[in-house]
């Protein structure tokens, strides 16, 4: 084809790359980045995604503690239904944007039960990334199966565009940069802050 679209269909597909900034300053806290790299075919997020959410093939431990959609005021109620809101994202991606999504994920404290740390995300998401992002969180408890060392976690997989009544936007490029990280760290210290001065 003229517009080079076979030669892309033809070579390596694309790769899904990261890059994180773990809670080493900042414990309780990790934001990763993701992006596709090269100009071949995408995969598409969902298959990364259903990971997160099935872990095992455990009929009752392969799976997330607790998973949810939490969309903007603004969405369309089809959103919340999570496969439908992979497939659309995956859908509707143009092929020359380079960014996948943003993932901020949250320790829980293993001295208060989990859904308690799990409402405290869920309460951060819902006013930082939610006001205009679909955000998919899921929680992992690997207490519950006896599994020490992996520690309580929430994660909250951001999709970087914006949903409104007409369907998903374009990127937010300042999310997906080291803007979109201090800016959801700052958000984020100050609502356990403020929780904890209630």
């Amino acid at each position: 084809m003229e517009d080079g679209t076979a030669d892309i269909e033809a070579g390596e597909p694309a790769t899904f790359k990261s890059f994180g900034k773990g809670d080493g300053d900042h414990p309780g806290f990790a934001f990763t980045r993701y992006w596709w790299e090269g100009e071949g075919l995408r995969e598409g997020i969902t298959p990364w995604v259903l990971k997160k959410l099935r872990l095992g093939d455990d009929p009752v431990f392969g799976q997330a503690a607790r998973a949810e959609v939490l969309l903007p005021p603004t969405a369309p109620a089809d959103y919340a239904d999570c496969a439908f809101l992979l497939k659309r994202f995956d859908e509707t991606r143009p092929s020359f944007e380079k960014h996948a999504m943003v993932q901020a994920k949250l320790s829980l404290d293993p001295s208060e039960p989990w859904h308690v740390g799990y409402e405290r995300a869920r309460g951060f998401v819902r006013a930082h990334f939610a006001v205009r992002f679909p955000v998919i969180l899921v929680a992992h408890v690997p207490g519950v199966a006896g599994l020490e060392g992996y520690g309580n976690h929430v994660h909250c997989i951001v999709l970087p565009r914006p949903v409104t009544i007409n369907g998903l936007g374009g990127t937010c490029h300042r999310l997906c940069s080291d803007r979109g990280y201090n800016e959801a760290l700052e958000a984020w210290q100050r609502h356990v802050a403020k929780e904890t001065a209630a």
